[in-house]
C-alpha cells in the first residue's frame, strides 16, 4: 500500500491502482472530466515518489507531460510508499 499525499492530505491506495482511482475513492477533491486520459484534466505535479509509479503512458506524453507530470488517471502505483502530488 502506498500513502499519497494529495494537496497535504495523506491517502492509502493500494498498488496496482491508479492515482486518479483511488483519490476518488477517498472522496479527494481532485479535477478530471473522463477517466480515460484522453481530456488531460487530471494532470497532477509529482513532487515525489515518481519511482513509486508506472512508466508514462503515451496519452501522457501526447499531453504534454513531461518530468513531473502526470495525468492520474493513467499513472499506476507499482510499489509502496509515499507519493506527494499536488494539482493546479
Amino acid at each position: 500500500m502506498a500513502t499519497v499525499r494529495y494537496n497535504g492530505v495523506d491517502y492509502a491506495i493500494d498498488r496496482g491502482q491508479d492515482l486518479l482511482g483511488g483519490l476518488l475513492e477517498h472522496h479527494a477533491s481532485i479535477g478530471y472530466l473522463c477517466m480515460s486520459g484522453s481530456c488531460g484534466t487530471c494532470r497532477v505535479h509529482v513532487e515525489a515518489g515518481d519511482d513509486l509509479l508506472s512508466q508514462p503512458a503515451h496519452l501522457e506524453r501526447a499531453h504534454g507531460c513531461d518530468g513531473d507530470e502526470r495525468l492520474a488517471c493513467q499513472a499506476i502505483i507499482i510499489a509502496d510508499g509515499t507519493i506527494i502530488l499536488t494539482q493546479g
